[in-house]
This record gives C-alpha cells, sequence and structure tokens, in this order.
C-alpha cells in the first residue's frame, strides 16, 4: 500500500510540474499578446498621424483649387465687361450709320414682300440693320406653314438653320 500512496503522490508530483510549466508558457503567450496590442496600438497612432497629413494636403489644395477659381472668375467677368463695352460702342456706331426712319421703312418695306414674295425679301434682308427677334420668329413660322424647309428659310432670313429649326420645333 505504500506503494501505492508513492505513486499517487508521483503523479501529483508530476501534475504540479505540468501546471507550472504550464502557467509558464500561458505567462509567455500573456506577454506577447500585451507586445502586439502595443504594435497594433503603435501602427493605428501611425494611421492617424497619416491621415491627418493627408487631411491637412487636401485642405491646402481645395484652397489652392478655389483661389484659381475666383481668379478664373474675375478674368471672365472681365472679358465679359469688355465684351459688353464693345457691344455697346458696336451698337452706338450702328445706330449712327443709319437714322431710325430709314430702318422704320425698311423694315415695313420687308414685312409688305414677305407677305406678296418671300424669295424677293433677300435683297431687302441685307440692307435692313436689325429685324427684330420677334419679326424673326413670326417670319420663320409663316414660311413653315408655308412649306418651306429650315434651309431655304435661313438662306433667306439670313439666320442660322438651328435657330431655324429650333423656332419651327417650339411651334409644334
Amino acid at each position: 500500500m505504500t506503494a501505492f500512496f508513492v505513486c499517487i503522490i508521483l503523479i501529483g508530483v508530476l501534475m504540479i510540474a505540468v501546471a507550472m510549466v504550464w502557467m509558464v508558457v500561458e505567462k509567455k503567450n500573456l506577454r506577447d499578446y500585451r507586445l502586439e496590442v502595443d504594435e497594433r496600438r503603435y501602427e493605428l497612432h501611425q494611421v492617424i498621424e497619416d491621415a491627418e497629413q493627408l487631411l491637412d494636403e487636401l485642405n491646402h489644395f481645395s484652397d489652392y483649387i478655389v483661389t484659381r477659381m475666383e481668379e478664373k472668375q474675375q478674368d471672365v467677368e472681365a472679358v465679359i465687361k469688355s465684351a459688353d463695352e464693345r457691344l455697346n460702342l458696336f451698337e452706338q456706331i450702328t445706330q449712327l450709320e443709319m437714322p431710325d426712319t430709314e430702318n422704320e421703312k425698311l423694315e415695313a418695306e420687308y414685312k409688305n414682300v414677305l407677305d406678296e414674295d418671300p424669295k424677293a425679301c433677300q435683297a431687302i434682308a441685307g440692307k435692313a440693320k436689325i429685324i427684330p427677334f420677334d419679326e424673326k420668329r413670326r417670319q420663320v413660322i409663316k414660311l413653315c406653314k408655308d412649306g418651306m424647309n429650315s434651309t431655304e428659310i435661313a438662306r433667306l432670313l439670313n439666320m442660322g438653320k438651328g435657330e431655324i429649326e429650333l423656332i419651327s420645333k417650339m411651334v409644334h
């Protein structure tokens, strides 16, 4: 029976030794886990710093884009202002070239000829200064209803074919 107790004591000592080795291994794994957490924390910190740097760069780039857009807008506004000034100057010159009474006389003659013979209007159209848009639109509509195609109307009225097609489509 002493041999039995000795075996049980040896088995107990062996189990304690295995438990001690197991605890040492687990403690080492725990330490490795802590190191891994520290590494992950460092990597996360680096990612956050990179993101902040990227955000700063994007802010600087967007400021640059906004500044360039404002400069371009000012350039466009200056060009538009210059074009308006030139247009006003051109209108003043054209008003000086032909008195209003002569222009009105040509428009009346143009209306009379248009009602009688649309093809004869081409000669008069070259003399007239400006035909008001409403009048042009009425003429386009009338000629479309008379069966003329957009190319003939454009040639007759000295207008763009696309403009003629647009006006005729708006009516239909």
